[in-house]
């Protein structure tokens, strides 16, 4: 069997898998991982391995894009001080932390394998992140700190990882030129990005035909990503600003037909290499195992163990201490600011610290080294270490994160910003309407010669008096009523929509008997059944 109908079986299992526990409450990440390994150890199965040059050239670029595009520049703005505290701080502590307590037990890999082993393991992965945020109810600003530290640590973690194999390999390193080189490529990529973006985006504002754009849009990262890696540096920020750039400042410009496509094909594309990448971490599991069988399960035990607890500890310890009390206690101004947050918030941040495929993409990249340890290829143990730190962060952290979140009562602050979340929609919509109303009555005015455009217009205007009268109701009575749950919001869509739906579905019954009996031909089929479509879009949105 060749490794496209191997691919093409991957995604139907994802497929399978995706719509078995879409309503679990269980990680499909973690799921995919499990079913991945199962796999693996099956001898039928066919191989594959996890190939990091398409992770990190190919499907990191494109998940970090469709990321930073549809953030919130304004969440992450707010939270740039401990999104930076944990890109960029945490990395570096748990890139430290790990490489000496991994010298301290095994020696035999010396220090520039130590910290390459640090520099992989360091940043907690975006896509695990977002994956399990996306199945559970986490307070907005939890999310968006995690969302931006998953957006910015890869960059500096891969550029950590590029500086201790460069040293590895050639035996040399200067602190001072590493320093250097790290702010160089910060700024570099930084700049390019914002200046990529700008052109990119000035050049896609003037195509019009929404499937280029789309073409357009999937070929951006790459442009982003592959040029900034090839001179040197990471490719993950170059991407990250350009994603930014697109997204934050020109992505209300683009034309409507474009943002309802893209909003449909790019969380596609996410979920399936997403699925991919857990599933080719479980894939990789029996490989592994068979480069290290020379190792005894003792020390196996004690390396893996010794790395777990420097990851978990080791998130602990900079959150609370670097991120929360020394900031506040040096700082006063930024207590005034910004007090400190409830326990559970921390908490919850901490233990969100799962590792994923883009960690052993990084240590698949490691070249064969010289030397033994107990009869295994330092590579080989430095892989299986990596697995062992993803799979047990997922299965501890990732299988408990929901059970925790319940316990902790995170839930009463996802409740109350529900709701928070509601009423600024209503109250949206209510300006909206009092926006188009001012505009009808200035309208009515200009055109009360033409009695036809008039009449129209006072349809209109009858339209949304009704409309405006609803939302009124609606904001006096979700006053009244503080809680108000996803239940209860969904009963309202469906109170709201019955007849509106139940009209369109009369009108596709019929298009189709029409195309049916051969009275129409498949242009027109087609032309008014995306009109049907896209009105069908509106009242699900």
């Amino acid at each position: 069997m060749g490794q496209l109908e191997t691919y093409l079986i991957l995604f139907g299992i994802i497929v399978i898998i995706g719509q078995i526990f879409s309503k679990s409450p269980i990680p499909i990440s973690l799921i995919l991982v499990i079913t991945g390994m199962l796999l693996s150890l099956w001898p039928s199965f066919p191989i594959v391995n996890l190939n990091p040059t398409l992770v990190l050239n190919v499907f990191l670029p494109l998940l970090v894009y469709q990321i930073s595009a549809y953030a919130s520049w304004k969440d992450l703005k707010k939270n740039m001080r401990p999104i930076g505290l944990l890109s960029v701080g945490h990395v570096l502590f748990i890139t430290v932390l790990i490489a000496w307590v991994i010298h301290f037990y095994i020696p035999q890999l010396g220090w520039p394998l130590a910290f390459v082993l640090g520099a992989v393991l360091s940043p907690p992965d975006s896509v695990a992140i977002v994956t399990i945020a996306e199945k559970i109810r986490m307070p907005t600003r939890v999310v968006s700190i995690l969302e931006g530290e998953g957006l910015l640590n890869d960059a500096t973690a891969l550029i950590l990882f590029r500086f201790a194999l460069v040293a590895m390999v050639t035996h040399e390193f200067s602190a001072m030129q590493a320093v250097s080189n790290f702010f160089m490529i910060i700024i570099g990529e930084t700049l390019y990005g914002l200046i990529l973006g700008y052109v990119i985006a000035e050049l896609r504002l003037r195509i019009r035909n929404s499937m280029l754009n789309i073409l357009a849009s999937i070929l951006t990262p790459f442009l982003a990503y592959l040029p900034a890696e090839h001179l040197g540096g990471s490719g993950v920020l170059a991407t990250v600003v350009t994603g930014f750039m697109i997204g934050h400042v020109y992505g209300m410009r683009f034309t409507p037909e474009f943002r309802l496509v893209s909003r449909a094909v790019w969380p596609a594309i996410s979920f399936g290499i997403q699925g991919i990448l857990f599933l080719l971490v479980g894939l990789d599991f029996h490989a592994i195992l068979s480069g290290i069988s020379s190792i005894s399960l003792n020390s196996l035990i004690l390396y893996s163990a010794a790395v777990i607890l420097t990851v978990i500890l080791g998130r602990f310890i900079w959150v609370y201490i670097f991120l929360i009390f020394l900031p506040r206690f040096l700082f006063p101004s930024i207590l005034k600011k910004d007090p400190y947050p409830p326990w559970q918030f921390p908490f919850i941040i901490s233990w969100s610290g799962m590792r994923g495929g883009i960690s052993l993409a990084a240590a698949l990249a490691v070249p064969f080294l010289p030397g033994t340890v107990e009869g295994a290829n330092p590579r080989d143990l430095l892989i299986f270490l990596v697995f062992c730190a993803i799979t047990a962060t997922f299965v501890i952290q990732g299988l408990t994160l929901p059970w925790l979140l319940k316990k902790l009562g995170i839930n009463k602050y996802g409740q109350s910003e529900k709701y928070t979340e509601h009423l600024s929609e209503i109250s949206a919509k209510m300006a909206m309407t009092k926006a188009v109303l001012r505009w009808l009555a200035e309208y009515k005015d200009q055109i009360k010669d033409n009695q036809k455009l008039l009449d129209e217009t006072k349809l209109h205007i009858r339209q949304y008096r009704m409309i405006k009268l609803q939302l009124k109701e609606k904001l006096q009575s979700h006053h009244e009523n503080l809680i108000h749950d996803e239940k209860t919001e969904k009963a309202e869509i469906l109170e709201e929509t019955f007849i509106l739906s139940q009209l369109i579905e009369v009108e596709r019954a019929e298009l189709l008997q029409l195309w049916k009996k051969e009275k129409i031909n498949l242009a027109v089929r087609d032309k008014l059944l995306t009109r049907l479509d896209h009105r069908s879009n509106h009242l699900v949105e």
